[in-house]
């Protein structure tokens, strides 16, 4: 049986609050208060549902997509909480790019920084963090949607443009092309390290 969006709504804050019981956030409170607020950031029943089940996946023991699919969600809901669960040995900010993928996605990530961001701020700790993947979601984007726009194409919530996706790809890239350098840079500072004290060893073998 197929649910409403104001019942898929309703259903996916009892699945959060269940789901994330005993949990909890930056802040010290429950877990499902992120959630509730993710969801009040953003427009409409099926944003408001995927805000709710955004760290399902990620953060509640048991929880798959496949039990959120027999649990009465709708596909295009759980493909939306996927495209928002980091996977094993992704980094933070290829799961930002990933999720700029579509409309749904990037406007509940968006909320999702922004309410991490406003938590940490409120503790007087720094948030540098969540605005550098802020500002790395919204260049995702802008050049995607420029082309968009140029194009005709439309930007609703299942828009997924060439433009738009081949932007999100470019930017992996990016991404993957940096955690590179950063793993040739680390070993190289390794091997030079191991080379040092090898030839410390040996001058006070002499």
């Amino acid at each position: 049986m197929l649910l409403s969006p104001p019942e898929e709504r309703a259903w996916a804050r009892e699945v959060a609050v269940h789901a994330h019981a005993g949990q909890r956030d930056k802040a010290g409170e429950p877990y499902v208060r992120h959630c509730q607020r993710v969801a009040d950031a953003v427009e409409g029943d099926k944003a408001k549902t995927v805000a709710f089940l955004h760290d399902v996946l990620e953060k509640a023991p048991g929880w798959t997509a496949e039990r959120l699919l027999d649990s009465g969600f709708s596909p295009e809901v759980v493909a939306a909480v996927e495209c928002l669960t980091r996977r094993p040995g992704e980094t933070k900010d290829a799961l930002t790019i990933r999720a700029a993928a579509s409309e749904l996605t990037l406007k509940v990530k968006r909320a999702d920084l922004g309410d991490n961001l406003a938590q940490l701020e409120r503790l007087g700790k720094s948030g540098a963090e969540y605005r550098r993947r802020l500002h790395l979601l919204d260049e995702a984007v802008s050049d995607a949607d420029d082309e968009d726009a140029a194009a005709g194409v439309g930007s609703g919530e299942d828009d997924l443009s060439e433009a738009r996706l081949d932007r999100v790809d470019a930017a992996r890239r990016v991404v993957r092309g940096q955690n590179t350098d950063r793993v040739a840079k680390r070993s190289f500072v390794v091997l030079f390290g191991l080379a040092i004290v090898g030839a410390v060893y040996l001058i006070f073998l002499q």
